[in-house]
């Protein structure tokens, strides 16, 4: 019998979906004030920053700074709270997207996607190459363990909110974070890709399409310096000027092991 607790990408849009109704239901239910904006923009910050960020892109993808093992797991279970997929499911995606970028097989490149990304429209099978890359990873018991029961670490945090202060907790601090994480991703990976944006430019001139954008930088905590990333992959920090902000990168260098 198939586990349906497993991260899937159907499950992930069927999530995001859920989370888009019961956002908007949110906004024309409830009062809607500074308290509401403060449990949002937590909410993203933890899942967004702390989770897909920090953890499942800079740490476990790139391996681009060491930090606690406990602190790596408690972050990998903010980036599944943001609703896109196990950190083995992302991690495979983010490989593939580095291996074949802006090539017809690139998972999510606007060229050959199109705005279909935003409905996250690719697969999350894992090859063999990037099995090998990610050998670690898949091999962790701890990732095994959120990856089977994705699904259900997300209902149970969705229970635990409403318990404590009823669906406008759970919408405001967990469901529209979430989907807010997922849009941001994908602007970044439709922009990114887009150098003649708005905002958009290119330092290297690499094999792919890959642009740094400005006007994204810090909504996406630093990801939208695209071009340097893909320049250089294995640095924790994507600035490379002093007015490149990166909020990710600050938050790395409090929490990274310096030997």
């Amino acid at each position: 019998m198939k586990n349906i607790f497993a991260s899937s990408i159907l499950g992930v849009q069927i999530f995001l979906l859920f989370s888009f109704i019961l956002t908007i239901y949110g906004f024309y239910s409830y009062h809607i004030n500074l308290n509401t904006a403060i449990l949002v923009i937590a909410g993203y910050f933890i899942y967004g920053c702390l989770g897909i960020v920090v953890t499942f892109h800079r740490h476990l993808t790139h391996k681009s700074f060491k930090t606690s093992k406990h602190l790596v797991k408690l972050f990998s279970i903010f980036g599944c709270l943001a609703g896109t997929g196990s950190p083995m499911s992302w991690v495979a995606i983010h490989i593939n997207h580095h291996l074949r970028s802006d090539k017809e097989t690139d998972p999510h490149s606007p060229h050959y996607k199109g705005i279909k990304i935003f409905a996250l429209n690719y697969s999350n099978e894992i090859d063999d190459l990037t099995k090998w890359r990610m050998r670690d990873l898949v091999t962790d018991k701890f990732h095994q363990f959120l990856h089977r029961y994705y699904f259900l670490v997300l209902l149970s945090w969705g229970v635990i909110l409403y318990f404590v202060a009823g669906l406008y907790l759970t919408i405001f601090f967990f469901l529209t974070p979430a989907l807010l994480t997922a849009l941001m991703s994908n602007v970044v990976n439709y922009v990114g890709h887009k150098p003649q944006w708005i905002g958009g430019s290119r330092r290297y001139q690499l094999a792919d399409y890959s642009a740094n954008n400005w006007l994204w930088a810090i909504p996406s905590w630093g990801e939208s310096w695209h071009n340097n990333h893909h320049r250089y992959p294995k640095r924790f920090s994507l600035g490379e000027k002093w007015w490149e902000i990166d909020i990710s990168a600050m938050v790395i260098r409090l929490i990274k092991k310096t030997s």
